[in-house]
């Protein structure tokens, strides 16, 4: 072969590889290679400084993953205190943020270097939708979670205040559950709903212990300070019942002086004496935190078994129910439904209390937490 033809051979090579055709299938690769794998465009054109200390990262980034992932899978504890961890959960957030804008750059620059410029119109019009949904995509998705991390944290913070851990007690956990009906217009806190849920420590099954809120004669814990006072149980009267040993034992800084809030923890000391069982926990939610978290997470299913009243005997007036069959509860529905003795009974509403535990639990999936997570935890800070 001659040298001209030489010549006129790599010539028509360069003119095909420069193609308008190659142009933009290079382009639309380069765009799915940092998806892929971040940096690796840039090693492909030639950038090898910023592309392999990009592909470092990402690989370093994916086996601290990986490795995290292998190590604690069965660690739920370790997991839980992570994501409990307000320091840990912002920096989670602040990392996410920098690998996303790192990102977002390789992007661009990959964009840079398919030349979109020495396209036609429209094929550099799709390159340019392309990186632009994928640009939006790792931006939304960034901030969505973004978001998601902060509602936690500030959860966290808010609710979750308390820093002491508790050990199982015969390998149970056995948490106290308050029904809180604090409002404006009432004195003191009375606990108007009590269950201790009990978890086993191994498997996270869940027995439910309701307790009368009208109990009377209730013993103390052997160590409680209120059985100096009451050592025959709490019998001093047709008021002393479960539900009132919060309001009696609120100002009794002289028998819980290390106490924030003594009735809370005479009201521990005394299912513990009723149940035998050690509180290692408490949830303490009040009424309208309860609302404000059922309408969070858009209602809950019922089977509503009796017609339930909606109304007290002091507005009995009103004449409203919840009516009989399957139905979609709003938060004050769901309140009443828990907390209603019209035509009732304590234990028939305890009952239904646990009903409608059961049924929010199995209802609440992980796209409903996820997708309403803002909610409920505006919620959670009423509660």
């Amino acid at each position: 072969m001659s040298h001209r033809a030489s010549l006129l051979g790599r010539g028509y090579q360069d003119r095909h590889l420069d193609s308008p055709r190659v142009r933009f299938r290079r382009a639309l690769a380069l765009c799915l290679m940092t998806i892929v794998v971040p940096g690796s465009a840039q090693i492909a054109l030639g950038k090898k400084v910023i592309g392999w200390l990009a592909v470092t990262m990402w690989v370093a980034l994916l086996g601290a993953v990986g490795f995290l992932y292998w190590k604690y899978r069965t660690d739920r504890a370790q997991v839980l205190t992570w994501f409990t961890d307000p320091d840990i959960l912002f920096a989670v957030r602040l990392g996410m943020v920098v690998v996303a804008l790192l990102w977002v750059a390789l992007f661009i620059d990959a964009c840079r270097l398919g030349s979109p410029f020495r396209l036609t119109f429209v094929r550099g019009a799709v390159i340019a939708i392309v990186n632009l949904a994928i640009i939006g995509s790792v931006a939304t998705s960034t901030a969505f979670a973004s978001q998601l991390i902060e509602v936690q944290r500030s959860v966290v913070k808010t609710v979750f205040k308390e820093t002491k851990t508790s050990t199982p007690l015969q390998g149970r956990y056995n948490i106290l559950l308050i029904g809180s009906d604090a409002r404006a217009d009432r004195t003191g806190i009375r606990p108007d709903t009590l269950v201790v849920a009990s978890i086993d420590a191994d498997t996270g099954k869940v027995v439910l212990v309701s307790l009368p809120r009208n109990l009377q004669n209730v013993p103390f814990s052997e160590d409680s300070p209120m059985r100096q006072v009451y050592p025959y149980g709490f019998n001093c009267g047709s008021e002393c019942l479960l539900n009132a040993v919060h309001t009696t034992a609120s100002n009794r800084t002289d028998l819980y002086p290390d106490s924030d809030d003594p009735g809370l923890d005479a009201t521990i000391d005394a299912v513990e004496g009723v149940t035998a069982l050690k509180i290692n926990y408490y949830i303490m939610v009040n009424l309208n935190g309860f609302k404000g978290l059922v309408d969070a997470v858009g209602g809950v299913d019922m089977d509503v078994k009796t017609r339930i009243a909606m109304f007290g005997h002091d507005d009995a007036y009103k004449q409203k129910y919840i009516e009989i069959g399957q139905q979609k509860l709003d938060g004050q529905q769901a309140l009443w439904y828990a907390r209603s003795r019209v035509q009732s009974d304590d234990y028939t509403r305890m009952g239904r209390q646990k009903c409608l535990m059961a049924a929010m639990a199995n209802q609440l999936s992980p796209a409903t937490v996820v997708t309403k997570a803002s909610k409920i935890g505006k919620a959670g800070k009423v509660c």
